[in-house]
């Protein structure tokens, strides 16, 4: 890492560092979030399918530990992607002007949204190890980590491209129709969901966080096939959009 890219970063941490709402929300968000989830859940039996075929008979309280996570990380990752990184695009650009390149501007944004994703990730873990645990914890924090930056890198995109408020809604629309409709096996036929969900960018990373949550052992090679596929497109395009803002004339 250069000096410039390592100052950079340093400073955007240091700006983050005085917003304690994000810290707020990043901490105080998970814990109530999820603990108040899985408690108000009844332990109804519910059969649902697992990646590999494989169909299991558990309960609605199990189902909320596994999803609960996943769900959480969508939404905070989201918002965190929409806001950290835009919300300093006029300084950047004034950076771009004053001899950075594109690239070295961009990079300790991203940096700082993958310490936020981080800790939102690891956060939410560990509230569900209070209230939940899977039969797979390295398979249901990967699951988790993929939810967590494919909502990240969708939210640098739709902030970039539709503003701070505008961004927050599309987030939030979409997390909540993704992880907590669609891709829900409370709410799938049979448990294991279809049709309009395995489109969705989320779709493979949910269906690892599931075989974690349930299943010892890893059989989602082909949904860890997807999720690497659709985070490495959301990487590429969001690194593209970013490149072009900050090509853009500042603003006087």
């Amino acid at each position: 890492m250069n000096a410039r890219i390592a100052t950079a970063t340093r400073l955007g941490l240091r700006e983050q560092a005085r917003r304690p709402l994000v810290i707020a929300l990043l901490l105080i968000v998970p814990f109530f979030f999820i603990t108040r989830a899985i408690a108000a859940s009844i332990p109804i039996p519910r059969h649902i399918g697992l990646p590999g075929g494989t169909e299991i008979l558990t309960n609605m309280r199990a189902v909320h530990g596994v999803t609960m996570a996943a769900i959480t990380v969508a939404f905070l990752s989201g918002l965190c992607g929409a806001f950290i990184v835009n919300s300093a695009r006029q300084a950047d650009r004034r950076l771009v002007v004053a001899g950075f390149r594109p690239l070295e501007a961009i990079i300790p944004r991203l940096a700082i949204l993958g310490g936020a994703v981080f800790v939102t990730v690891g956060v939410s873990v560990a509230v569900t190890a209070i209230n939940f645990t899977p039969r797979s914890w390295l398979i249901f924090s990967l699951g988790t980590m993929l939810v967590a930056t494919t909502y990240g890198a969708m939210g640098v995109a739709a902030g970039s491209l539709f503003g701070e408020l505008g961004s927050t809604y599309l987030v939030l629309f979409v997390a909540m129709l993704g992880q907590g409709i669609l891709q829900s096996p409370m709410f799938a036929n049979g448990g294991r969901p279809g049709g309009l969900a395995v489109v969705l960018p989320d779709y493979g990373a949910t269906r690892i966080v599931i075989e974690g949550g349930f299943s010892s052992s890893f059989h989602a090679w082909g949904e860890l096939a997807i999720a690497l596929g659709w985070l490495a497109a959301l990487v590429v395009a969001t690194l593209a959009i970013l490149n072009r803002l900050l090509r853009c004339r500042v603003a006087p």
